[in-house]
């Protein structure tokens, strides 16, 4: 993090607030003077303290180049401090005025087949314009001289939900320099990108072209690169912004809004520049999974912000407006899902928006005030959420220690992507939902991050105030088990990092597919996977889509079937749980074992069935001392320190056991336990 203080607490202690601060986007621009005189009555029945102000102003604010209008602005700000509101200001360069187009058109971003994506929607700028850059350092540096010293101003919002690609020829001409930078000249950039197949080789930078429309499958090397420049592009106008910003006003507490596992931006490096971490997530209250995908999203938040409190920047109240079909949470289910993301660290609570659009794309996407008005069950049950958040007693409460970690490196991900692989049926991030599920049935918290997080020997999941043991020094002492669900770009400092994890004591359970190609996405030869499969004790000697499912055997005979994949091993230092029963593949290991040291590597190498799945993963986390329980149906456990939140999602009361105790969950209702 760019700053070690904990500017969510500092927040809470400035405005008083005991609990989480509770708010939402707020966009008075849209609507007439009278209107903002009633939000304001109606935020104090909300016990709303935070909003997010500004983000998609720009055109208020610059309605010509050069010619600001702020009146409005300096009224709504006034308005928030007089009623105790922090506000976090946006820096509004997500959404361009019209007017940069029409002036500069190639501020617009170009697609792969380079159409112009014109003004007329949002997100309509190339990162790479020299033109919007100027535009956008304009803005910004206006808002900081003219608010630096305003009271209600206590963060600074850059940007929105980063994430614009553009394939112009300002792009391309960044993209070279990037290289350049990286490569320094053009044969090691022609042997990292293996130009040799297929006659791709470059005489020199200038030959280098952004992803464009191709007759055929790109090449994956560059691929992976583009993806790495444009997430480092993107963050260069995060910085650029945030620099203005800080060179007027130094204690600033500046940042961006992340969007969970987003594939366009490497969080993992984005995180070490903002003051807080924030987030939007938005559950599909049709998907019953989302449960899931929530708390495994809420935990990357809370790792990458080494455990400090984080911001949940935008969720919705109700229904969004951009599924084909938008169910509405109910209000028992928005509050349960808000209870979580609390529970996961987010100490400040915030909505997309405080009140519902008239017009424009957004008219039927929920807010705390609802078209019908605040004399409705929706504005009630968020007011009523408003006050409970107020008590809660969580933000007093340090996040504690995780005992697993989940590995989820955005490159290999990123390298995943794109046509000429072995099958689609191994998507990273359903395979970090899949491993990571027997942990949320069981109420196991994890923590998930980038692979740097354990070879640097870096603190990962408990905050810095945590002063118990386990939350510093080696891997060993700091985690029992460590879970790579899929691992298919393997960097050459993991492995050694690994073993002596292992070596050290430690549990280790990796996916299939994993250890395939290196940091230039070249394929390890000689079946060890880059040292990950000989770590594992096995070799492997090809990937193996199924026309068909087969069936699998373990040591004591009991089967189970797989589909879709699975690879061709034989054990060196391994020996196997489970193997082939039948056909070709017959007696091939599929799940295997090795002790090494004081530790173990467990390696599996299929697509298995959740419930094998579950008893693999069971069996692993018991070797670390780990005893993964099924909870209740419904009910969800999240451990915060020595407090545990529990959720009951279903309509019907549960029971469950805690230290001994039991405890009765009403339907559609939580409570707080804290151990003796």
């Amino acid at each position: 993090m760019s700053r070690s203080c904990d500017v969510v607490s500092h927040l809470r202690d400035q405005h008083g607030v005991r609990g989480a601060l509770f708010g939402a986007d707020y966009n008075p621009e849209q609507w007439p003077r009278e209107v903002h005189a009633e939000d304001l009555e109606l935020m104090a029945r909300a016990r709303v303290d935070f909003v997010t102000v500004g983000v998609f102003s720009w055109a208020r604010l610059e309605p010509e180049p050069g010619c600001f209008d702020v009146a409005w602005l300096d009224q709504v700000l006034d308005d928030l401090h007089a009623r105790g509101i922090a506000v976090d200001l946006a820096i509004p360069v997500a959404s361009p005025p019209p007017w940069l187009g029409v002036l500069d058109p190639e501020s617009l971003p170009q697609t792969r087949s380079g159409n112009t994506l014109w003004w007329g929607s949002r997100n309509q700028f190339n990162p790479s314009s020299p033109a919007y850059r100027e535009a956008a350092r304009r803005i910004t540096g206006m808002l900081v001289e003219r608010y630096a010293e305003h009271p209600a101003v206590v963060m600074w919002h850059v940007g929105n939900e980063y994430g614009q690609l553009s394939h112009d020829e300002s792009t391309a001409r960044a993209f070279r320099t990037w290289l350049r930078e990286r490569y320094g000249d053009i044969d090691a950039l022609n042997q990292a990108w293996g130009t040799t197949v297929w006659s791709m080789g470059l005489r020199e930078f200038d030959d280098v072209i952004p992803p464009r429309e191709t007759p055929y499958l790109l090449n994956p090397a560059l691929a992976l690169d583009f993806a790495r420049f444009a997430s480092d592009q993107l963050l260069d106008c995060y910085l650029d912004l945030a620099g203005i910003i800080r060179e007027t006003v130094p204690d600033a507490c500046v940042t961006t809004n992340f969007m969970g596992f987003f594939p366009l931006v490497d969080y993992g490096r984005w995180s070490e520049h903002v003051d807080v971490l924030a987030d939007d997530h938005y559950t599909d209250p049709a998907d019953p999974g989302s449960g899931l995908t929530a708390s495994l999203t809420h935990s990357y938040l809370r790792t990458l912000g080494r455990g400090r409190p984080w911001v949940l920047m935008e969720q919705a109240a109700g229904a969004v407006n951009w599924r084909a079909h938008n169910v509405p949470k109910t209000s028992a289910q928005n509050r349960l899902e808000t209870w979580r993301a609390h529970a996961h660290g987010a100490d400040v609570i915030s909505y997309f928006q405080f009140r519902q659009a008239a017009s424009g794309p957004e008219t039927f996407h929920s807010a705390l005030v609802p078209h019908a008005g605040a004399e409705t069950t929706r504005f009630e049950a968020v007011a009523e959420l408003g006050r409970e958040l107020d008590d809660s007693p969580l933000a007093d409460i340090d996040p504690g220690i995780s005992r697993v970690f989940f590995v989820h490196d955005w490159e290999s991900w990123r390298a995943t992507d794109g046509g000429g692989h072995v099958t689609s049926a191994l998507d990273p991030i359903a395979q970090n939902e899949a491993y990571y599920r027997p942990f949320f049935r069981a109420g196991e918290r994890v923590d998930i991050g980038p692979s740097t997080l354990l070879d640097a020997g870096e603190e990962a999941g408990a905050a810095e105030a945590d002063g118990e043991e386990r939350a510093t020094g080696t891997l060993c002492s700091r985690y029992d088990l460590v879970v790579l669900p899929s691992q298919f770009l393997t960097r050459a400092e993991l492995t050694p990092a690994l073993e002596q994890f292992v070596h050290d004591g430690g549990q280790l359970l990796i996916g299939p597919h994993s250890g395939v190609v290196d940091q230039d996405v070249r394929a390890h030869l000689g079946g060890s996977g880059g040292g990950l499969l000989e770590l594992a004790g096995v070799f492997r000697e090809e990937p193996w889509p199924l026309a068909a499912p087969i069936i699998v055997r373990d040591e004591t005979g009991e089967e189970a079937e797989v589909s879709r994949f699975v690879e061709v091993l034989r054990t060196t230092t391994a020996r196997p749980l489970w193997s082939v029963a039948e056909g070709s593949l017959r007696g091939r290991p599929v799940i295997t074992h090795r002790k090494l040291g004081a530790g173990a590597v467990w390696y599996v190498g299929c697509l298995l069935e959740p419930e094998t799945l579950q008893s693999v993963i069971g069996r692993a986390a018991a070797a670390a001392g780990l005893e993964l329980i099924n909870l209740p149906e419904q009910v969800e456990v999240i451990r915060r320190g020595e407090a545990v939140v529990v959720l009951n999602h279903g309509y019907s009361p549960a029971r469950l056991t805690m230290a001994g105790e039991d405890l009765d969950v009403p339907g559609e209702d939580m409570m707080i336990w804290r151990s003796a």
